[in-house]
C-alpha cells in the first residue's frame, strides 16, 4: 500500500473519530429524538444504550491499534530479533493494517444499525402516544390485540368473534387446524362457502366492522376472495361504498384505506365517488395513523412523489418507518416466512434516504447498506430477483464504503467489494433489457467505466496492460471484475485473498 493511501486511511480515521464520541452520540440521538430515562426506560435510546456505549469503547480501541500499526517503534523494513535481521516485508505490516479496518468499519456497521433500530423503536412509540390504534380483547387468552387490517386476528363468521394469532397458532399441529368448532359458540367451522358468506352478511348488518368492509370488497371485485372458488357478485361500487363508509365509521383500517384509494381513482372513475387527490391523501394518513401497513406504504409513496399535496421526504421517511417496523409481525392468514412487499418497499427507500442523507436523515452509508441488503436478500429469496434500483443503489453504496475503508486503493485481495458490486451493477442492466430505464442505463454506464478503469492494469502486480506481449489483459473467468497479466498472478491473487471476493456471474 502507497505512502499516499496510507496517508488517505490516516485522515479517514481522524474524521471518524469525532462520531464515537460521547457528544457525538448524544448528538446523534437527539436528531434522532431518542428519549431518556425521564421520558420512559424501555425503548429507544435506553434500551439500546449499553450495547451502544460497549461498541464505542471497542470502536475507540480498535482506532488506537490502527494508530499503533501507522507508526510502528521499528522500521516497516527490516526487525531484529536476537542476533540476525529478519525482513518484514512492507505488504505483510500493510495487510494487517487492512484487516484491522474491516474489523474497525464491522463495528461500523453494528453500531449505526443499533442506533437506527432505536430510533425506529423510538418513532412507533412517540406514533402510537399520539396516533392509538384500535385495540380488541382475543375471545381466547384474553389479551389485547392491535387490529390493524383484516388480517389481524382470524375471525369466526358464525359468532362475529376471534382469536389473536398466538391462540389460533396454538390450535394448529403440523400445519393443520386442529379445531372443528368456534371456540366462543361452538359452531360448526368448515361450512360450505356460500353459507360463510351469507354469515358474513348478517355479521355486517349487525354492525361488525370487520363483515362490512368484508362486503365492501365483495361487491368492488365482484368476488368473495381473489383465487379458487368464490360466491360471485355483480360489481356494485355503490353498495361496496356504502359498507365501506359503516366500517370507517368505525375506524376499520381498510375499510379508510379503500376509500382513500377509490377517491384517488386507483379503481377508475366512480361516478359515486369524487375524485380527489387531497381527500384521497388525507383519508390515506388516517388509515396509516390506525397503524394498517398498506396504508402506510401508500401514504409515504404519496408524501415522496407530491400526490395530493406538496412533496414532503421527512414525513415519507417517518411513515416507511413505521412501515419497515412491522417486518416482525404476522397475522394468522401469513404463516409464510416471507416479508410483505410494503415491508421490503419501504427498506428500499429508507436505504435511499439514508444513501442520500434526505428525509430529515444525515447521510449514513452504513444504515444503507443494512436497509438495501435486506432488501435484495429478502426480495431474491422470494422473488429470485428485486427491482434494479435496488442492485444499483446497493453496488454505489458498497463501492463508496469500500474507498472510505480503504481509501481509493480497489484492488485489496480478501476485502474488496468490487467484484460483488459488479455483479450487481450487472444484474441491473440485465432487467433493463427490453424494459428499458434509468436505473438499469446508468448502471451500464458506470460498469462500463469500472471496466475500462481496472482492465487497464494486472489485478496482482499492477503492470499495465500496454506494457505486456498482447497489449490485453485476461479477466478472472468466475467474476469477471478483476484483470491479470498471466495465470501466475492469477493464481497468486486468488490465493492472497481473491477467493473471498471472487462472485460467481450468472450466464
Amino acid at each position: 500500500m502507497s505512502s499516499a493511501n496510507e496517508d488517505v486511511i490516516i485522515r479517514r480515521l481522524k474524521d471518524y473519530e469525532a462520531l464515537i464520541t460521547t457528544s457525538a452520540i448524544e448528538k446523534k440521538c437527539h436528531e434522532y429524538g431518542f428519549p431518556n430515562e425521564k421520558n420512559h426506560g424501555v425503548t429507544g435510546m435506553t434500551k439500546n444504550g449499553i450495547e451502544i456505549v460497549k461498541l464505542q469503547g471497542e470502536i475507540k480501541a480498535q482506532q488506537q491499534l490502527i494508530k499503533n500499526l501507522a507508526n510502528p517503534s521499528q522500521s516497516h523494513e527490516e526487525e531484529q530479533v536476537g542476533d540476525t535481521t529478519q525482513k518484514n516485508p512492507r505488504g505483510k505490516h500493510d495487510m494487517t493494517r487492512v484487516e484491522q479496518l474491516k474489523i474497525l468499519y464491522d463495528l461500523y456497521d453494528e453500531l449505526f444499525v443499533t442506533i437506527e433500530k432505536g430510533r425506529m423503536e423510538n418513532v412507533v412509540y412517540k406514533h402510537r402516544e399520539l396516533h392509538p390504534i384500535n385495540k380488541e380483547v382475543c375471545t381466547v387468552c384474553l389479551e389485547d390485540v392491535p387490529i390493524t387490517c383484516l388480517n389481524s386476528v382470524q375471525y369466526f363468521v358464525c359468532c362475529g368473534n376471534f382469536i389473536c394469532f398466538p391462540c389460533f397458532q396454538a390450535s394448529c399441529a403440523g400445519g393443520q387446524l386442529r379445531m372443528k368448532n368456534c371456540p366462543c359458540c361452538r359452531e360448526e367451522i368448515f361450512v360450505a362457502l356460500e353459507k360463510v358468506v351469507r354469515q358474513v352478511e348478517q355479521q355486517a348488518k349487525r354492525g361488525r366492522p370487520w363483515a362490512q368492509a368484508n362486503m365492501g370488497i365483495y361487491q368492488l371485485e365482484g368476488s368473495s376472495c381473489g383465487h379458487g372458488d368464490a360466491v360471485h357478485y355483480k360489481v356494485d361500487f355503490k353498495k361496496a361504498l356504502k359498507w365501506f363508509k359503516l366500517a370507517a365509521e368505525q375506524r376499520q383500517p381498510d375499510a379508510i384505506r379503500i376509500i382513500a384509494q377509490l377517491h384517488g381513482g386507483v379503481y377508475g372513475k366512480v361516478k359515486e365517488v369524487e375524485q380527489c387527490q387531497i381527500k384521497a391523501r388525507a383519508l390515506m394518513k388516517e388509515a396509516a395513523d390506525l397503524g394498517n401497513l398498506r396504508a402506510q406504504r401508500n401514504y409515504a409513496m404519496m408524501c415522496r412523489l407530491g400526490e395530493g399535496g406538496p412533496k414532503d421526504n421527512s414525513e415519507a421517511a417517518q411513515y416507511y418507518t413505521l412501515a419497515y417496523s412491522q417486518k416482525d409481525e404476522v397475522s394468522p392468514l401469513k404463516i409464510s416466512n416471507d416479508l410483505p412487499e410494503e415491508v421490503l418497499h419501504a427498506g428500499l427507500f429508507l436505504g435511499i434516504y439514508h444513501y442520500y442523507g434526505i428525509g430529515g436523515f444525515t447521510k449514513n452509508l452504513h444504515i444503507a447498506k443494512y436497509y438495501l441488503e435486506e432488501h435484495v436478500k429478502e426480495s431474491e429469496k422470494q422473488s429470485g430477483s428485486t427491482g434494479p434500483k435496488a442492485y444499483m443503489y446497493l453496488a454505489a453504496c458498497l463501492m463508496e464504503l469500500h474507498e472510505c475503508t480503504f481509501g481509493p486503493k480497489y484492488t485489496v485481495p480478501g476485502y474488496s467489494s468490487v467484484p460483488r458490486a459488479m455483479s450487481l451493477y450487472r444484474k441491473s442492466v440485465k432487467l433493463g433489457v427490453g424494459n428499458p430505464n434509468g436505473c438499469s442505463q446508468h448502471s451500464k454506464e458506470l460498469l462500463e467505466s469500472m471496466v475500462t478503469r481496472l482492465s487497464k492494469f494486472c489485478g496482482n502486480c499492477g503492470v499495465a496492460s500496454k506494457d505486456i506481449l498482447g497489449g490485453k489483459l485476461k479477466a478472472c473467468g468466475r467474476c469477471h471484475s478483476t484483470w491479470y497479466c498471466g495465470k501466475e498472478c492469477q493464481t497468486e491473487h486468488w490465493k492472497a485473498g481473491h477467493k473471498s471476493d471472487c462472485v460467481r456471474q450468472q450466464a
